[in-house]
């Protein structure tokens, strides 16, 4: 069934009924093929997402079910006739969806899969098939060994590392010192409170600042801005929130929220994925993430769930929290020869990193990362023109050892404040842009992030979704660490940066740094405070030139 005709059978209550009955008798059925998942996707993904829907009945009794989607290609209407075209059709969720598989009422479930993916390949001939992940449980041994299957069929396996909440020894990682240590720091900064949410309306409440640190932190990691590009992932959330899916915990304390979990619960798992942050102001120091992970392992097993996926893909710190791991399996399914053959070189470039010792996810990103910089590099360059940028290069170089140093004292700095100035505004750093700056939105996020972990912190100014400066205030000591600075400074020094100001801000540069500055002191006290330019943006030290006299 395809499209108007699925969301028709959406609303048969005899289907419904047996689709309950079929998901809590499968074996390996996850959260994710849960009737109230894949309805709410489907639901509220439709216009990106064509609904396939693959079932098989026995004497009225609903046997097998497999739940599909075909990516709609940009700008196609999902109306248009897209068998004879070359698509991508994926487990039902998508990327929302960890894993991804078939329901079936017996054991095995061969003949039945066998049946649905000869239904769809016949219905879409040139359609890529992907299923990312199936769970361990499932079997998938046909892949390799039935024959109109193994040209066919790519099998990858990937090690999921799990915490076993019913492991007798379990108890002995929240003693350990490690933990302790971490646990009482984090109980200096005020009141600690590890909190689960279960009411709606706390839940919308506090989603968009939990999708503002999820998008600070995707961003910095991996250039992605998942809530920001795509609202529906916020209504998605919403939703399954609203259907008794997800598993929300908090750790915070009065001022801020230090670390949350989004998950999605069922059949006595908890699924980390829908979303999983930590503040990363002081995080080298007070690692909020992983004491968050443990208060939550230790209150799960408390509730009785059975085991806590902390998902494949071989983050080091979810290496740290398993007990235990297993395999699942990525699927690709193709009758496009020269497709099969790129999976398959995919898979054993993946086996010979990681029989080298590299994690495959990480040689990759690194690969994005240099071409993503490299285009960004020379669409700059392509604006400038080649000339420009040379001399503006060289004299970069020569400026970049010529840095300035201001004081900056209380009271002296004139100047009318007539900008918004905020402190660690997570959401004003996301609309950074490039434009002519040799610094990509990628690696100025990458720096912010860095600059929190270490204890820096940012003050901001932006309007209508563009960032119009940044400043950086720091500990001496951090800066001379880092070699950014080799002048001798009082002890209670703070050292302000102005690295980033957008062209139209230069107006108004003035009124921004005295902004920052009045915040500064009224915040601490007995501080002394030292701006440092490089010389490279003229208007920076123009403005602080006119605030304040050079030391």
């Amino acid at each position: 069934m395809v499209g108007k005709d699925v969301f028709e059978l959406l609303n048969n209550e005899e289907f419904k009924t047996g689709w309950d009955t079929l998901y809590a008798t499968c074996s390996w059925a996850t959260v994710f093929q849960s009737r109230e998942f894949v309805t709410a996707w489907y639901n509220i993904y439709q216009k990106e997402y064509l609904p396939i829907l693959v079932r098989t009945e026995s004497n009225g009794q609903l046997q097998g079910l497999l739940t599909l989607a075909l990516k709609v290609p940009g700008g196609s209407d999902v109306s248009s006739d897209l068998r004879n075209k070359r698509v991508r059709i994926v487990g039902a969720g998508h990327f929302e969806a960890e894993y991804q598989t078939w329901l079936t009422a017996d054991g095995d479930g061969f003949e039945f899969i066998n049946n649905a993916l000869s239904e769809v390949l016949e219905l879409y001939p040139k359609c890529d098939i992907l299923f990312r992940y199936i769970p361990a449980q499932v079997p998938v041994e046909w892949t390799s060994t039935k024959p109109q299957w193994k040209s066919r069929c790519i099998i990858e396996p990937f090690r999921r590392p799990l915490m076993d909440l019913r492991d007798p020894d379990l108890p002995k990682m929240f003693r350990k010192s490690e933990f302790r240590n971490k646990l009482n720091r984090l109980k200096r900064l005020g009141e600690l409170q590890f909190e689960e949410i279960t009411d709606l309306g706390t839940f919308t409440a506090i989603l968009p600042e939990l999708t503002v640190q999820f998008d600070f932190r995707q961003g910095a990691m991996f250039n992605k801005n998942r809530f920001k590009e795509n609202p529906l992932k916020s209504e998605f959330l919403i939703a399954l929130f609203q259907q008794n899916l997800l598993h929300v915990t908090l750790l915070r304390t009065e001022q801020q929220i230090l670390a949350a979990i989004v998950a999605l619960a069922g059949k006595d798992w908890v699924h980390l994925g829908g979303i999983n942050i930590h503040s990363p102001l002081k995080a080298n120091y007070y690692s909020p993430g992983f004491v968050h992970f443990l208060m939550l392992g230790q209150r799960l097993s408390e509730a009785g769930y059975a085991t806590f996926d902390l998902t494949p893909g071989g983050d080091s710190y979810k290496e740290r929290l398993a007990t235990t791991h297993d395999f699942v399996y990525e699927l690709t399914v193709t009758n496009n020869p020269v497709y099969f053959i790129k999976r398959g070189l995919r898979k054993s470039v993946h086996h010979t990193l990681i029989r080298a010792g590299l994690r495959p996810m990480s040689v990759e990103l690194s690969v994005i990362r240099t071409v993503y910089v490299l285009k960004a590099r020379l669409k700059v360059i392509k604006k400038k023109g080649l000339l420009r940028h040379l001399l503006e290069n060289l004299a970069s170089k020569d400026k970049a050892k010529k840095y300035k140093v201001y004081q900056l004292k209380q009271g002296s700095v004139a100047g009318e404040v007539s900008v918004r100035v905020r402190k660690n505004s997570f959401k004003d750093l996301l609309d950074y842009n490039q434009g002519l700056s040799k610094q990509t939105r990628w690696e100025f996020l990458e720096d912010a992030m860095h600059r929190f972990e270490v204890g820096e912190q940012s003050f901001t100014w932006a309007e209508d979704g563009v960032l119009l400066a940044c400043a950086w205030l720091s500990d001496p000591k951090t800066l001379i660490k880092s070699n950014k600075l080799e002048v001798e400074l009082p002890g209670n020094a703070q050292v302000l940066q102005i690295l980033c100001s957008h062209q139209n801000s230069k107006a108004e540069l003035e009124s921004f740094i005295a902004g920052v500055t009045g915040m500064i002191y009224s915040e601490i006290k007995n501080a002394e405070l030292y701006a440092i330019t490089t010389g490279a943006d003229k208007s920076v030290d123009r403005a602080i030139h006119y605030l304040r006299r050079e030391l």
